[in-house]
């Protein structure tokens, strides 16, 4: 991890589910790759769950969207084909890897990978900055995101985020993966403790958003 991040190809990971229990599943992935710096290739597609979808308030996916979907265990080479030999990126990058991890240990796989959290990356370069969610950094560094909340989408803009980043990370004297982990942001490949369920004060389910 101690080339130039252009030396690396990474693939940006978003995933939408059916809720943010231990035992929910995704329902959709979008996938962006980055290579030499510039987006080269995506990936996306709904996701059929096999169980009932009760967060659809948050990403809009309606149990009918995903009846003909493919089940995960048949779009999981085509995604452990996308991801091979990348490191992985997502905004709150925890809650991805964990449902991607989920998703292939039902299937005796599990993910190698290193990962890399934009959430994190953009705590330490924007302190003075009142959120880091996804929605609000797209919005500070002038990023469209033109179906928010939607794997695919999410993916394309958060890749579109991370070249940006990378711009300023490389103003910063940071300019590999191991560089960022002096800097007190390492990356991690054991993301797997449980997700729980939890409610607002106010009985309101909390989205990933909140969970970040």
């Amino acid at each position: 991890m101690n080339k130039p991040f252009n030396d690396y190809t990474f693939v940006v990971v978003d995933v939408e589910t059916t809720g943010t229990s231990r035992f929910d599943r995704i329902c959709e992935i979008g996938m962006t790759k980055i290579a030499g710096g510039k987006i080269v290739d995506k990936l996306e597609t709904l996701i059929n769950p096999e169980v009932n979808i009760t967060n659809t308030m948050y990403h809009g996916i309606l149990d009918g969207m995903v009846e003909d979907a493919p089940l995960f265990k048949d779009a999981a080479r085509q995604i452990a084909d996308f991801i091979n030999g990348a490191v992985l990126i997502a905004h709150n990058a925890p809650f991805d890897m964990r449902f991607l991890r989920y998703e292939l240990q039902r299937l005796d796989a599990d993910l190698s990978h290193h990962a890399l959290c934009t959430l994190k990356i953009a705590r330490k370069l924007h302190p003075d900055f009142p959120y880091h969610r996804l929605g609000y950094m797209l919005e500070r560094y002038l990023i469209e995101n033109e179906c928010a909340h939607r794997a695919g989408s999410d993916a394309d803009s958060e890749a579109k985020l991370f070249i940006e980043m990378k711009r300023k990370l490389r103003e910063n004297g940071l300019e590999t993966p191991q560089s960022l982990k002096a800097w007190g942001m390492p990356y991690n490949h054991v993301w797997c403790e449980e997700v729980r369920v939890r409610r607002s004060k106010n009985g309101r389910l909390l989205t990933r958003d909140d969970l970040a």
